[in-house]
């Protein structure tokens, strides 16, 4: 088979890249309707286990424009991009598709939604393609070669260092793959609707912000108590240099308290000052802490007093602001969504706004 390439195409779709922040998130928000999605991350092979790295490079596009977007090299994931993978009203098409929002969601913490597995849709609008098929999982290669008669090109550039700036031949590999992606997507539909097949989009897509968060517990109908930030934080403080006797053999009482800097960095975000003021004040406006720093400070801080009241909606944008934080916090985060921490403050909030 000839070898797919998106300059086939009539017009042909526009391809930019970038590896600015501002730059990915004013283009992301030029895309129109469904979007072909595919992401490229360095893996490094030795012997034993691969290493893989931090997701490098996002692919979106749609009939027009393929934006490839080296988030690598960006200080923190650009916002509108995310907004728009997280999305329940964009369609975000591609091969094991799940896997590559999981990968989103180790490596910055994005819950992508609307999440469509180009085998499962296929195998309900084509009957042809159900018979050769039997699960819903199928390669990118053999559905572009089954729907558009290309081959993918799968050489060597699939493993190459995705986190340097990208070459012609890597720029070209990554267009391909998600614009490849919404062609079949495309021809999927229009042969549903000309068969007059029925689609169930439930059965064949991802939402893993609703797997992410069981439902939130109802809102306390007792009386919203006044909680002071700053009585919050005496009292952890007070408690953690008392010299009476314990009466509570709890975890909470047993576990370090959280250090002053880290109280403060809590106080601070509790009460809404941005990121970047936390890290002034923290030290001075000349030299201010690293935002890693003041991150781990308020996690630190949840996590030695769990009484700490907090919005697990909040703590998550705090902690993807920066790149590396998420991963360093994930396992954490994970584990409190769980437990159900920070979800009564969250639900309260929705009430509040009626959702």
């Amino acid at each position: 088979l000839p070898l797919f390439t998106y300059k086939d195409s009539i017009p042909n779709p526009k391809v930019i890249y970038t590896r600015v922040e501002e730059e990915a998130d004013e283009l992301v928000q030029a895309l129109n309707g469904p979007v072909g999605f595919d992401l490229e991350w360095r893996v490094i092979m030795r012997r034993g286990p691969m290493i893989e790295r931090r997701t490098a490079l996002v692919q979106l596009c749609d009939s027009s424009m393929i934006l490839l977007l080296q988030v690598s090299a960006m200080k923190k994931f650009p916002q509108k991009v995310k907004e728009l993978i997280e999305s329940p009203t964009v369609v975000k098409m591609g091969a094991n598709i799940r896997n590559d929002g999981m990968k989103l969601y180790r490596d910055f913490g994005i819950l992508a939604s609307n999440l469509v597995e180009l085998g499962g849709v296929a195998r309900q609008a084509d009957e042809r393609f159900e018979n050769a098929y039997k699960r819903s999982i199928v390669s990118l290669a053999k559905v572009v070669a089954f729907y558009l008669h290309r081959a993918l090109e799968k050489g060597p550039v699939r493993t190459s260092n995705w986190e340097a700036e990208l070459s012609r031949e890597q720029m070209e590999y990554a267009a391909n793959d998600a614009y490849c992606a919404l062609m079949v997507y495309k021809r999927c539909l229009a042969l549903a609707r000309d068969s007059k097949r029925t689609l169930v989009p439930a059965e064949y897509t991802s939402d893993l912000y609703r797997e992410m968060n069981p439902p939130s517990p109802p809102p306390s109908t007792s009386p919203a108590k006044s909680i002071s930030v700053t009585a919050s934080v005496t009292t952890t403080i007070s408690t953690s240099t008392s010299t009476s006797t314990p009466t509570s053999t709890s975890a909470s009482t047993s576990a370090p308290p959280p250090r002053p800097q880290e109280l403060r960095a809590y106080t601070f975000w509790r009460r809404g000052d941005g990121l970047a003021r936390i890290c002034a004040t923290l030290r001075s406006a000349e030299n201010p802490l690293k935002e890693s720093t003041v991150i781990s400070y308020v996690v630190r801080a949840l996590e030695a007093d769990p009484k700490l009241p907090f919005s697990m909606r909040a703590l998550r944008v705090l902690v993807q602001m920066e790149a590396g934080s998420w991963v360093r916090h994930r396992e954490t985060i994970t584990r409190w969504v769980e437990e159900g921490r920070g979800a009564e403050e969250d639900a309260n909030v929705n009430d509040r706004e009626g959702r």
